[in-house]
């Protein structure tokens, strides 16, 4: 709770410098990031909330940190999901149920457009993992297999 609580004031402290008046550069470094975890995050996975936040809606970008050897069942978003990989390779496949065979990798640097409502999962192999979500809408998640 505490964790989420500074995470809170790291975001509200940017978002409060960044819509001041006098227009100047806002800006974190890595080590900066406060990773969080979710209470819909059961499975090892965290979240840093950089700009905006994402279960409000409105512009935001977050980063989600996912373990190595990981699996995240099949699901659906009501809105664009944009991803960019920042560490390590992301796994995605497109279907309603999770299949190892279609999952193709995006290593780090790589950009993904998975248009809203479309059934998807996503893992990581060897190591753990780092994306950068963006959205202007709240982030939802609609699970199709439990």
């Amino acid at each position: 709770m505490k964790v989420m609580l500074f995470a809170t004031a790291i975001v509200v402290t940017i978002l409060g410098v960044a819509s001041q008046s006098k227009k100047e550069i806002v800006g974190i470094t890595a080590e900066q990031v406060r990773w969080f975890t979710p209470p819909y995050y059961k499975d090892g996975r965290q979240r840093a909330q950089l700009f905006g936040d994402s279960s409000q809606g409105g512009a935001w970008v977050d980063r989600v940190k996912i373990p190595g050897d990981m699996r995240v069942l099949a699901h659906t978003h009501p809105q664009d999901e944009l991803v960019t990989v920042i560490e390590g390779t992301w796994y995605v496949g497109e279907g309603e149920r999770f299949d190892t065979a279609k999952l193709k990798g995006y290593p780090a640097g790589s950009f993904i457009v998975i248009p809203a409502g479309t059934p998807h999962f996503v893992a990581t192999k060897d190591g753990p993992v780092v994306v950068q979500l963006s959205g202007t809408e709240k982030f939802r998640t609609d699970y199709l297999e439990k």
